[in-house]
């Protein structure tokens, strides 16, 4: 009877610490992901805002910042939605997450 009883409280404790080591790796990967989130919101409006110091107008689209301002991001992650105005007014730009 001790023996089926230790059996039960063994598979019992790999199951809690399988379901800790889950739900911890699931915190790290959405804090990376937050972080990698900000790293490209700042990399995006820093090079907004150098184009606009270098050349006198903002970007006219996503793709000219990227080709030009070397802007790096994953496509597969992170969608990012870039409207303009016009060259003299600030673009609006959202990252959203897929």
């Amino acid at each position: 009877m001790k023996q089926l009883y230790r059996y039960w409280i063994t598979i019992f404790s790999i199951i809690i610490i399988f379901i800790f080591v889950v739900f911890g790796f699931r915190g790290i990967d959405e804090s990376t992901r937050q972080q990698q989130r900000e790293s490209l919101e700042k990399a995006l409006n820093r090079g907004v805002l150098q184009c606009y110091a270098q050349e006198g107008r903002y970007p006219e689209s996503l793709d000219y910042l990227v080709q030009n301002y070397h802007i790096i991001y994953d496509e597969e992650a992170f969608e990012i939605k870039y409207q303009t105005v016009a060259s003299n007014i600030v673009p609006d730009v959202t990252i959203i997450e897929k």
